[in-house]
């Protein structure tokens, strides 16, 4: 505090603090949002280092085609680790965020006790109700933590970026489906349209972890 702040007042004061938080919740609000962005930009390269791996590959020039999956590889990496950032950068966003509630909580009740005429034992009665209640929550919380923490552990066992071998082999198949027209050289109809099958059924999958 400068010399100055010692001739404002209280209000003054306040106003200031208040002028000061709803900066660093626009500086964090544009943080969060450059972050977003990345990811959006990273995801559109995945994307078109794809297609140019499909391009190669159709061509016959498989070394190419690889090297631009390794792009693609590369980019789901860094976007799962920028997810999980801006995560746990949005959680203590919404816990600074509850502070504030706090915050606003307290000077209410500050207003409310200078205006009230307050019984201490009811206040204590209520307060050991209050303790109990929020015991009992506390127990009814760590279940519900524990099941978070169970399907989280469920998650992450196919929250996998897959392999450049596994790309691979489900981009040579998206071209032959694409050469070949839904119609595999050598194998009958009834054959052709079970590998088709196949072949979409990699896809989706390839796609969905890829998401």
């Amino acid at each position: 505090m400068g010399l100055r702040d010692l001739f404002k007042s209280e209000r003054e004061i306040q106003k200031e603090k208040e002028r000061e938080r709803r900066k660093a919740i626009r500086e964090a609000e544009r943080a969060s949002d450059s972050v977003k962005d990345k990811i959006n930009d990273l995801k559109a390269e995945r994307d078109k280092a794809w297609n140019e791996a499909r391009a190669y590959l159709r061509d016959g020039q498989k070394a190419a085609a690889q090297r631009c999956l390794q792009t693609v590889q590369a980019n789901e990496i860094m976007m799962g680790k920028l997810e999980r950032k801006s995560w746990v950068f949005n959680q203590y966003i919404t816990k600074m965020g509850m502070a504030k509630t706090d915050q606003d909580f307290a000077a209410a009740l500050g207003t409310l006790n200078s205006v009230l005429n307050v019984d201490p034992d009811k206040i204590e009665d209520v307060l050991i109700d209050v303790d109990d209640t929020l015991a009992e929550q506390g127990e009814i919380d760590k279940i519900w933590d524990k099941q978070y923490t169970a399907e989280m552990n469920g998650m992450s066992k196919i929250d996998t970026i897959p392999s450049i071998e596994d790309m691979m082999s489900n981009l040579e198949k998206e071209v032959i489906a694409d050469v070949s027209g839904g119609k595999i050289a050598g194998m009958t109809n009834e054959q052709s349209s079970s590998v088709a099958a196949q072949i979409g059924e990699g896809r989706r999958k390839l796609k969905d972890l890829m998401k």
